[in-house]
């Protein structure tokens, strides 16, 4: 990550005078097939992937079960994903992060996999019910949380061709939100600025993903912070736990949030990719490419109407990617 100041996390012991570096811990196996490769066009390529993965996983939110019991659905797919990661973990021959032993760092990625559960709470249950354009509204939100975080706390560079993309994209996204206010005006009160505190979840916990995994590896961020949604949802599950019951006797519930969870996963794992390939700032700035691939996404899914000034954002942002991944 390029001029990063935190690849490396100094603790001086005041008695003895002596310092240690905590480095980043061993890479499981199937992180190493990774490591040789790294630069802004692989990052680009990483998050495109994820984002066309998401694309997929995302349309699995608007499952009937998720309009009658979406917290019996959640917690199916957490508690997959939470089996699935393990399983990996296990079938790699490695020890599963905090098995026997907890270092603060890995509770930390736990309390921040809890934060990032409540994010996926309110993302999965917004898109179930609203317009798919509407609940991406908060992308700018998580747009510039993601750069602040990665320039002032990591210290990573945003040269001329990062801010010109920021500032267009800003640009941008005001217009459609413009365009498309009368739409976010008629929502309920307290819906309308559930994208907004979606994005803002996303813009802190994605830069704080770049920052432990660093010290803990990728795959092991993903592991702990799957132990953190797990624990958010199976709260919210068990708060509500008599009217969500039945969700777990539909069969079909099972395969449609296995395939959620899979697709979410690997989704995951490219997008910890882009951070590790490019940093912080690059992937805050290429997820905002969700916004299109995920309405294109949900209008060939369900028939939303698609507006044709998306599809100027959508061809705009292919080149200004271009652009920054290969002037970066």
């Amino acid at each position: 990550m390029k001029g990063s100041r935190l690849d490396l996390f100094w603790y001086t012991e005041c008695t003895s005078k002596k310092a240690y570096i905590f480095a980043p811990a061993m890479n499981s196996p199937l992180e190493t097939l990774f490591q040789s490769v790294s630069g802004p066009h692989w990052s680009a390529g990483a998050e495109l992937m994820s984002l066309l993965l998401f694309a997929r996983a995302n349309t699995l939110w608007r499952s009937k079960g998720m309009r009658s019991t979406p917290l019996a659905m959640l917690m199916i797919r957490s508690a997959i994903s939470v089996t699935l990661v393990c399983t990996l973990t296990w079938a790699q021959g490695v020890a599963l992060p905090g098995w026997g032993t907890w270092t603060p760092v890995q509770l930390a990625t736990v309390l921040l996999g809890m934060f990032g559960g409540w994010g996926l709470l309110l993302f999965a249950t917004s898109l179930s019910q609203l317009p798919s354009r509407l609940v991406f509204f908060g992308g700018t939100v998580h747009l510039f949380f993601g750069a602040a975080m990665g320039f002032f706390v990591l210290g990573e560079e945003i040269g001329p061709v990062r801010g010109m993309v920021l500032a267009l994209l800003l640009t941008a996204q005001i217009v459609l939100w413009w365009k498309d206010r009368q739409t976010w005006l008629a929502m309920p009160r307290v819906q309308r600025w559930i994208p907004f505190v979606i994005g803002f979840i996303w813009g802190m916990y994605y830069p704080s993903i770049g920052v432990v995994q660093s010290q803990l590896g990728v795959w092991n961020t993903i592991v702990l912070t799957e132990y953190g949604v797990f624990l958010t949802l199976l709260g919210a599950f068990a708060v509500q736990i008599r009217s969500q019951w039945t969700g777990f006797t539909q069969g079909v519930h099972y395969r449609q949030m296995g395939e959620q969870a899979v697709l979410s996963l690997l989704g995951q794992s490219f997008s910890a990719l882009c951070i590790a390939w490019g940093g912080v700032v690059l992937h805050s700035i290429l997820t905002n490419f969700s916004v299109i691939i995920n309405v294109s996404a949900f209008r060939l899914r369900f028939g939303e109407r698609i507006d044709w000034r998306y599809m100027g954002f959508f061809v705009a942002y292919g080149l200004l990617m271009v652009l920054m991944t290969y002037a970066d």
